[in-house]
């Protein structure tokens, strides 16, 4: 296990959580908040759910304690390149940050109760000296998470592969 708070344990992704997954993951809404292309079958899902249990070095799945359901993920990764060369972060330390929850639950501060756990992490344990972490300009209630946990605004830019999508890049700073 990666990381445990109250309500959750954020561990590393097992082959069982495959049924879980697609249970949030296929859902359109939220394939088109996170960017990824609408998961129509088990099939399409099959191939984010291996490369998150087997690609991601640090993609996590965030279980509910009690039930053991997988409920979300949390991947922690390199800042992009076209990101990392900005002048506020250039020559310091820092990781990226990408994370969804399954919408039935939302808004009951799991998210931000295991975004701030894992944020204590790379701050005092792993020594980062900052986060970013990424939405699109209309995934109103990623802005509003991040905001509230503290993530600054970076940059606006368009998404890489779509220039019609704008990304809004925050990033959070160690005290």
């Amino acid at each position: 296990m990666f990381l445990e708070t109250e309500r959750l344990m954020l561990r590393k992704w097992e082959e069982n959580d495959f049924a879980d997954f697609c249970a949030y993951a296929m859902d359109e809404e939220m394939s088109r908040m996170i960017g990824r292309r609408i998961l129509h079958t088990e099939e399409d899902a099959r191939a984010s759910f291996d490369w998150l249990k087997d690609k991601e070095e640090r993609g996590y799945a965030l279980v509910l304690k009690g039930t053991g359901r997988v409920i979300g993920n949390l991947t922690i990764d390199s800042v992009q390149e076209r990101l990392a060369n900005l002048p506020e972060l250039r020559g310091k330390r820092g990781v990226g940050m990408s994370f969804a929850i399954s919408r039935q639950y939302q808004r009951q501060g799991l998210m931000s109760e295991a975004v701030k756990a894992v944020v204590e992490e790379l701050f005092d344990c792993e020594g980062f000296e900052y986060i970013q972490c990424g939405y699109f300009s209309f995934n109103t209630a990623s802005a509003k998470l991040q905001e509230k946990l503290g993530f600054t605004h970076l940059i606006t830019l368009p998404k890489p592969d779509d220039p019609e999508i704008i990304t809004v890049e925050n990033v959070l700073w160690r005290k």
